[in-house]
């Protein structure tokens, strides 16, 4: 999977229909992934855009392509984490620096610097709701979970002095870039 740049996958995740979803991020102006689908950088090769691949095995020898989705703006923008969700969608994590529209009426816009972000998609690929994490300097999501009652449990680390959660939530940071646990609830 890759171009004429540097081009990375970050997470692999089983789905429960018995394919895959392979995260990460590109810097190629694009990418022929075969079959007539390629991913298209939506900045400069200069900034890098996230990618998620859906492949289906079902009844076949080798995995093919079922969906390929490439998620960025005019800056570095990448895909860090991705994990199967109960419901038969999928969750992703990573961070942005840019205004992004993820499609179904959602866009995330940097607060800062560099934001983390947190995606939600159904069993059929779609955006089921996506969330900006980030305050006014570099804060990064590395890692998404699905808890055991349905939640998610997202990881990373940030440099803002404090990130605005909502629902009253503010964490502050005691140095440089301190470490953050949060658990969403549904």
């Amino acid at each position: 999977i890759g171009g004429s740049s540097s081009d990375y996958i970050n997470s692999v995740a089983e789905t429960s229909y018995g394919g895959y979803i392979v995260g990460g991020y590109f810097n190629s102006s694009s990418i022929d992934l075969g079959n007539g689908v390629t991913l298209t950088n939506h900045g400069s090769t200069s900034y890098s855009d996230g990618m998620l691949i859906k492949y289906s095995t079902i009844g076949i020898s080798e995995p093919v392509i079922k969906q390929a989705t490439s998620i960025g703006g005019s800056s570095s923008d990448e895909i860090n984490s991705v994990a199967s969700t109960s419901d038969g969608g999928y969750i992703v994590s990573g961070y942005f620096a840019s205004s992004i529209f993820l499609g179904n009426g959602v866009t995330l816009t940097s607060n800062g610097n560099t934001d983390g972000m947190v995606i939600k998609y159904d069993a059929e690929g779609n955006i089921e709701w996506g969330k900006a994490i980030g305050g006014s300097k570099d804060d990064y999501i590395n890692s998404v979970v699905e808890t055991s009652d349905g939640g998610y449990l997202v990881g990373g680390n940030f440099d803002s002095s404090s990130i605005d959660l909502g629902n009253g939530v503010t964490i502050k940071n005691n140095g440089s870039s301190d470490g953050m646990l949060i658990i969403y609830s549904t």
